[in-house]
C-alpha cells in the first residue's frame, strides 16, 4: 500500500483539486494537543451521559451502550483491554464545552473562505477501535490530538469498481462491504491503489468528499474531525440527507441494516 507523503503545496491547492493532503505538525502548537488527555476530559463533567459504539458498526452489526464521560475517560486512561472496543464517535465536545474553542486554531484560519464549517466533532477511543471503510458527503479535516491513528484512503470509484458497496444505511456516508486492503489485493488497476498514513498528535489530514477511508486506532486516541463544504454543496447534501432519512425513519426505504439503530437480528 502506498504511503501518503507530506503536503508540498498549500492546503488550499489540495482542496481545490480534491486530493488528500497529509499535514504533519499542523496542530503541534495547539493548546488542545498539550492539554487534552483523558483525565482532562473526564473532569469537564464526569456525570455527563454518553452513548458509545460497540465494535465496528460500519462493517458489522450496530450496537450501542451507555456510560458517563468520567467513567469512559477513566477506562481509556488505564488502557484496559476489553472483549470488544467501545468508541465515542461524533461527540459534540465543543458545543457542550464552548470554552474549549480557545484550545484549537480558529476555524476561519483552518478552513477555506466561503465555506460552511460547523464545530468539529470528537472521536475518542481505545487502541484497536476502528471506523470501517466509507466515504463522507462533505470534505473533512481530521486533526490528531492524542495517540496514533492509521488512515487508509482510496479514490472515488475504488469500492464501486470492485462491486463492494454495502447495502447498510448511514445518514451522512456511504459504506463499503469490504476493507480497502482486501479490495486492493484483488485490484487490477494499479492507478487505483489506496494510500496509508499514520497521524501522531498534532498531525492533520484532509480527506476530500467521496474519497473512501477507514481508520484504526494504534493507541488510545483523541481526534477532532471537521466537515466543510461550499454553501451550495452543503445545502444540496442537507436536502438529500433529510429526505432520505425521513424515508428511513418511516421504514419506507426497505433498508434492513443501518448505523443509527441497534441491530436486532
Amino acid at each position: 500500500m502506498l504511503q501518503l507523503q507530506p503536503a508540498t503545496v498549500p492546503l488550499s491547492e489540495y482542496i481545490a483539486r480534491k486530493e488528500p493532503a497529509f499535514l504533519p505538525g499542523l496542530a503541534a502548537d495547539w493548546p488542545a494537543v498539550h492539554r487534552w488527555d483523558f483525565d482532562f476530559l473526564a473532569k469537564l463533567r464526569p456525570e455527563l451521559p454518553i452513548e458509545l459504539v460497540r465494535g465496528d458498526r460500519e462493517s458489522a452489526a450496530t450496537h450501542f451502550t451507555e456510560s458517563t464521560l468520567g467513567a469512559y475517560m477513566k477506562f481509556l486512561a488505564h488502557d484496559e483491554p476489553g472483549e470488544e472496543t467501545l468508541y465515542l464517535k461524533e461527540f459534540d465536545l465543543l458545543r457542550r464545552f464552548p470554552q474549549l474553542q480557545a484550545d484549537i486554531l480558529p476555524r476561519k484560519r483552518l478552513f477555506p473562505k466561503h465555506v460552511v464549517a460547523p464545530p468539529p466533532g470528537v472521536w475518542v477511543g481505545p487502541a484497536g477501535a476502528r471506523t470501517g471503510a466509507h466515504y463522507d458527503l462533505l470534505g473533512n479535516i481530521a486533526v490528531a490530538i492524542r495517540g496514533t491513528k492509521r488512515f487508509r484512503i482510496a479514490p472515488p470509484g475504488f469500492v464501486e469498481d470492485a462491486d463492494a458497496l454495502s447495502a447498510k444505511y448511514d445518514p451522512f456516508a456511504r459504506l463499503s462491504a469490504r476493507p480497502l486492503a482486501e479490495i486492493a489485493a484483488g485490484a487490477t488497476n494499479s492507478g487505483q491503489r489506496p494510500f496509508e498514513v499514520e497521524l501522531q498528535a498534532g498531525d492533520a489530514l484532509y480527506v476530500p468528499d467521496h474519497w473512501w477511508h477507514e481508520v484504526y486506532n494504534r493507541s488510545p486516541s483523541i481526534l477532532l474531525s471537521g466537515f466543510f463544504g461550499t454553501y451550495k454543496h452543503v445545502a444540496s447534501c442537507a436536502i438529500r440527507v433529510a429526505a432520505r432519512h425521513i424515508l428511513h425513519l418511516a421504514r419506507l426505504d426497505r433498508v434492513t441494516a443501518c448505523t443509527c439503530h441497534e441491530t436486532t437480528a
